[in-house]
């Protein structure tokens, strides 16, 4: 079956940088298109269906003629006002009683839920055997967890305190898998680095492993693009000693302060480090407060990023 990806924020986790943990809620593209034309969902009257999301319910439609109505006994009942303090959950089952058009050209279910008539639009529905939008997110949030299992770090949602995005979209998926393998392969001087967003996946993100081998420095670069299908450069001869220089000789590990937003959403340089037996993960948007430009863990992130530029 074919999968729609929905970007939906959920207030799951706060991250460091104080905005909200986005996820990827896959939606199943049902069997049976539920904002077809109206002549053909009309033939559904009588089934039942799940509501996947209840940000589509139309609370107070009935207080105005937008769509036609089964007759005036429905459209009287089928509103918050008539509900006395019910409302219409996730999850819920309902019948199909009647659909129509609104004027705006929307497909507009009348479900029967328990004693209650409920309008919903025809996108926030799915069959019973479904998973609603929670479900959704609590299967996809296993899925990342179990993700993370074993013992590379770059895998793992959260890293010491760190929204690291992992496991969450391609491009991260990818670098992390690869840094991973050159882990496994006794590589101990390795960094995985995100240009990303704090708001879902962008198209403009880039993704970096750097790593040691044999004295040598190596980098392979990974971009993202419109589509979501990220490409990705040969790993090439990479002098990136000074970052490690940096890190060591300043002791950025040991600082503890973290720069403050001034911004709700904005890209952001996540660093992921393993310096031998250690393991440093730090991540901040790329626009802070003047005062904090101080802070060690920001003039490393400064480094990392014109170094990469």
């Amino acid at each position: 079956m074919k999968v729609l990806t929905i970007i939906l924020a959920f207030l799951f986790v706060q991250n460091l940088f104080g905005q909200n943990q986005y996820s990827y809620i896959e939606k199943i593209e049902e069997k049976i298109d539920y904002c077809g034309k109206l002549n053909s969902v009309k033939e559904l009257i009588g089934q039942e269906v799940k509501i996947w999301h209840n940000g589509g319910i139309y609370s107070t439609l009935n207080a105005r003629d937008n769509i036609k109505w089964p007759n005036e006994e429905i459209k009287k009942t089928a509103g918050k006002e008539y509900w006395d303090g019910y409302e219409p959950q996730i999850g819920d089952i309902g019948k199909i009683v009647f659909v129509s058009e609104s004027k705006y050209k929307e497909i507009i279910y009348i479900l029967k839920i328990k004693d209650y008539y409920v309008p919903i639009k025809c996108s926030y529905i799915v069959s019973p055997e479904s998973l609603d939008v929670n479900e959704a997110h609590q299967k996809r949030w296993d899925e990342i967890y179990a993700y993370g299992e074993g013992d590379c770090n770059f895998k793992k949602f959260g890293i010491n305190d760190t929204w690291n995005r992992a496991g969450i979209a391609e491009i991260d998926r990818m670098s992390e898998s690869f840094a991973c393998e050159l882990k496994t392969k006794g590589i101990d001087t390795l960094m995985l680095v995100k240009r990303i967003s704090d708001n879902g996946s962008s198209p403009y993100e880039k993704e970096y492993v750097l790593w040691k081998e044999n004295g040598q420095g190596y980098l392979k670069t990974l971009e993202n693009n419109e589509k979501h299908k990220p490409t990705q450069t040969e790993p090439k001869k990479f002098d990136w000693d000074d970052l490690i220089n940096f890190y060591e000789e300043r002791n950025v590990s040991s600082e503890t302060k973290q720069p403050e937003s001034i911004i709700s959403h904005f890209t952001n340089l996540i660093v992921q480090f393993y310096n031998g037996s250690n393991f440093y993960a730090f991540g901040m948007q790329l626009v802070c407060k003047e005062e904090d430009e101080k802070l060690k863990n920001v003039q490393f992130i400064r480094l990392i990023d014109n170094k990469l530029k």
